[in-house]
């Protein structure tokens, strides 16, 4: 049995933080350079502390951990959902011939936090990493006060609100996302049934808005964005096109062994 008394543990303390903040530092740097995003800013280019932003510190923001319980919950959302629209039971769109099963991101995750960690319920201009050169992001607030929610209910909210926009969405538009579209929100539905977006990574940050509101940041990226005029997801007979087979649990989707680049629909 090793013991380590209460100097050892402190010295190893202090070592693993300045490790963990030399690492976000260097990658910080690393996500400055112009070939991820150009001239606009990456979230992950010089990014807040892990304590969170000015913002979040105003605020006493925290960072709610999203534990591999919680990971496997926001995946199995997004495909429990992802394989209606696939297998052709969401009213008003075709199936979907190679949607594929969505699996957590741990970059992608990382670059959700430093969007979150800003306490600021917005949309960050760049994501970019090396492996996704067009990463999406989907945004959630919820507030409330005189109650409390399990992380559980508070995802499934959430995921629900973004996965409702389908009322205001038809198959002409997923067929070719509108450039420029200015009509009812319909991004956060298109991001989640995107078939050129196999990764998911998230991350949440809680908050008390002025001094009553229990308040809940969710931010997930994706391997790929909305591209304008080109296909959200192929439409056809369901899983026709997935070089694998299909999901056992999910039999619209295609197998977790199916390998689709981060790109978008060549049409």
């Amino acid at each position: 049995m090793l013991r380590i008394n209460d100097t050892m543990a402190s010295r190893m303390l202090v070592t693993i933080v300045v490790f963990s903040g030399l690492i976000a530092g260097l990658l910080g740097q690393e996500y400055c350079n112009p070939s991820y995003c150009g001239t606009r800013i990456n979230v992950g280019c010089n990014p807040p502390p892990l304590i969170g932003g000015p913002l979040c510190a105003a605020l006493n923001g925290t960072a709610i951990e999203l534990n591999t319980t919680i990971q496997a919950l926001i995946v199995s959302e997004h495909n429990r959902l992802r394989n209606q629209l696939a297998i052709g039971n969401l009213t008003g769109f075709a199936s979907a011939q190679r949607m594929p099963t969505l699996a957590w991101d741990d970059t992608l995750a990382a670059q959700a936090g430093h969007n979150a960690r800003s306490c600021d319920f917005a949309h960050d201009v760049c994501r970019n990493t090396a492996k996704y050169a067009y990463a999406g992001q989907n945004l959630a607030l919820e507030s409330f006060y005189g109650m409390s929610k399990t992380n559980d209910t508070l995802v499934r909210d959430m995921v629900a609100s973004w996965w409702s926009e389908y009322q205001d969405a038809t198959q002409a538009l997923v067929d070719k996302y509108p450039r420029g579209y200015t009509g009812p929100a319909i991004g956060h539905f298109t991001q989640m049934v995107s078939d050129r977006t196999s990764t998911i990574g998230c991350a949440m940050q809680y908050w008390i808005q002025d001094e009553i509101w229990n308040t809940y940041y969710l931010v997930c990226d994706y391997g790929l964005t909305n591209i304008g005029d080109r296909a959200v997801y192929k439409k056809g007979p369901t899983a026709s096109r997935c070089v694998t087979g299909t999901n056992r649990e999910f039999p619209g989707l295609c197998s977790t062994s199916e390998s689709v680049p981060p790109l978008p629909n060549t049409s």
